[in-house]
C-alpha cells in the first residue's frame, strides 16, 4: 500500500513505474499469492484521525505521493483502497450491529447450482458484514448492501465469494472463519478504485487519509506492497 522511495536514478524510476503501471492495468494481470495462509490477518489499530502529511500528487492515475516525517511515500491507491475496504469489513464481523444501506432496487446476481449452495453455508457471515441475500432458483437478490461499498461492485463482490468459498471447500486444515476472511479479501479487490483511472482529488486525500489512520499496513490482502 505504501513504500518508501528506493534509491534510483530518474530513468529507472519512470522505467519501473511505467512497467508496473501497465501490468496493473492489464485484465491478464496476475497479482502476487494471498499473504493468508493458516492464520488470520492480525487486527489493525485505527486511530481518531489521520496525522499530518502534505499531499504531493499522483503518477500515471495509480500511485499517490506524499510527505510524511520527513520521507516521500508512494502509495498503491487501488492496494490501499483494498485493504481498507477489507479492514471495514471484517470489523463488521464482529460489530453488534449490522450497518447497511438498502438498495431501491435489488441487484439480482445469476449464480450457478454450486455458486448458491457455498452463499447458502455462508450466509450469516455475508450478512453479517452489510448484504441482505434473498436465494433464487438461478440467481440471488441483493437488497442491501455495506456501507462503504459501491452498488457497481456487488456482482462481483458476489460471484467472489461463492467461487472463493467453494475453491477453498474441502480443505479440513482451514476453519470455516479463515475461508470466508480469504473470500472477503477477494472480494474487496473488486470494490476498490481502479489503478489508472482519475479520481478526484477529494476522494484520493479521502483515500489517504483513511489509509494513514489503519497503524501498521503496508501490505494489501494480497500480500502486495
Amino acid at each position: 500500500t505504501r513504500n518508501d522511495t528506493p534509491t534510483m536514478t530518474p530513468k529507472s524510476s519512470v522505467e519501473l513505474l511505467e512497467r508496473y503501471s501497465k501490468a496493473t492495468r492489464q485484465e491478464s494481470y496476475d497479482p502476487p499469492k494471498p499473504a493468508l495462509t493458516e492464520a488470520p490477518l492480525p487486527e489493525i489499530r485505527v486511530e481518531d484521525s489521520a496525522p499530518e502529511y502534505k499531499y504531493i500528487g499522483e503518477a500515471f492515475n495509480c500511485y499517490i505521493l506524499i510527505e510524511y516525517e520527513g520521507a516521500m511515500l508512494v502509495i498503491d491507491k487501488h492496494a490501499a483502497h483494498e485493504r481498507i475496504i477489507f479492514e471495514e469489513l471484517r470489523a463488521k464481523m464482529s460489530a453488534t450491529e449490522i450497518d447497511s444501506q438498502l438498495i431501491m432496487i435489488p441487484i439480482e446476481v445469476m449464480l450457478t447450482s454450486d455458486e448458491l449452495q457455498a452463499l447458502s453455508d455462508y450466509k450469516n457471515e455475508v450478512e453479517k458484514i452489510g448484504f441482505s441475500l434473498e436465494f433464487k432458483k438461478h440467481s440471488v437478490l441483493v437488497s442491501a448492501i455495506p456501507n462503504n461499498i459501491s452498488v457497481n461492485a456487488v456482482d462481483e463482490m458476489i460471484i467472489t465469494f461463492a467461487d472463493r468459498i467453494i475453491n477453498e471447500t474441502g480443505n479440513i486444515e482451514v476453519s470455516k472463519n479463515i475461508i470466508f476472511e480469504r473470500a472477503l479479501y477477494q472480494a474487496s479487490c473488486k470494490a476498490a478504485i481502479k489503478a489508472g483511472r482519475e479520481y478526484p482529488k477529494e476522494h484520493v486525500v479521502w483515500l489517504v487519509d483513511k489509509l494513514m489512520q489503519l497503524q501498521d499496513i503496508t501490505f494489501c490482502p494480497h500480500g502486495r506492497p
